[in-house]
């Protein structure tokens, strides 16, 4: 849903800079296997060095909450890219059959209230280590974010990237046709390991986008 921007947008700072210093300077164990690792590589370059109009609009923005609501943020600009994923490990995160992510900058996100940022949890897959919210400057990422109340899963987190579960911005509310161009899927994901088939023309690649090959029906 496209909203004026409220005036917390102007009060809050960038979401990298939300735990007293910048995410960039956070130890990463990045390794190019992980949705976020990969992400910053194939989406950040692109961000600096397109003209991205939207990112520098203050007119509109989109905000999304956890189930619980004790977790609310919001984003500026469309998104850089929006994917379905189909890996082992989304399924069991989500309890679904894919994830919906839509991949955003870190400096397009904003957390309005320190609540929000409170609640937020921190867990490495990798080293299957987690960080509460006061201990965030020391996560090393890439992290899973999750609401600490809920458990709702909020987003992957790379160094540069943070990838939005883009159900949580409820724009189904209003059925499909709520759901902005930008946040419909560009391609899927793992699809070597899917649950269900989607018979639609997005390209469908085996691992990450442009770093393995594409499924074709056999």
């Amino acid at each position: 849903m496209s909203l004026e921007v409220a005036p917390s947008w102007q009060k809050s700072p960038p979401y990298s800079q939300s735990f007293g210093r910048d995410v960039s300077a956070i130890h990463s164990d990045d390794d190019g296997n992980d949705k976020a690792a990969a992400a910053s590589n194939d989406e950040h370059h692109n961000y600096h060095t397109s003209n991205n109009n939207n990112n520098n609009n203050n007119e509109v923005h989109y905000q999304a909450s956890c189930h619980c609501g004790r977790v609310q943020y919001e984003v500026i600009g469309d998104p850089l890219n929006a994917k379905l994923c189909h890996c082992r490990g989304c399924q069991k995160l989500h309890g679904a059959p894919l994830e919906w992510v839509a991949v955003f900058a870190k400096d397009q996100v904003r957390f309005p209230t320190p609540t929000s940022l409170e609640h937020l949890y921190f867990y490495s897959s990798a080293l299957d280590q987690g960080w509460t919210s006061v201990q965030a400057p020391e996560r090393i990422l890439p992290v899973k974010v999750s609401c600490s109340h809920c458990r709702t899963p909020i987003a992957d987190e790379g160094r540069n990237m943070w990838l939005a579960f883009a159900t949580l911005f409820g724009f189904t509310e209003e059925g499909e046709q709520g759901i902005p161009e930008s946040f419909r899927h560009s391609c899927h994901l793992f699809y070597n390991q899917r649950c269900i088939h989607i018979p639609d023309d997005k390209t469908k690649w085996h691992g990450h986008r442009n770093q393995s090959p594409e499924w074709k029906p056999s």
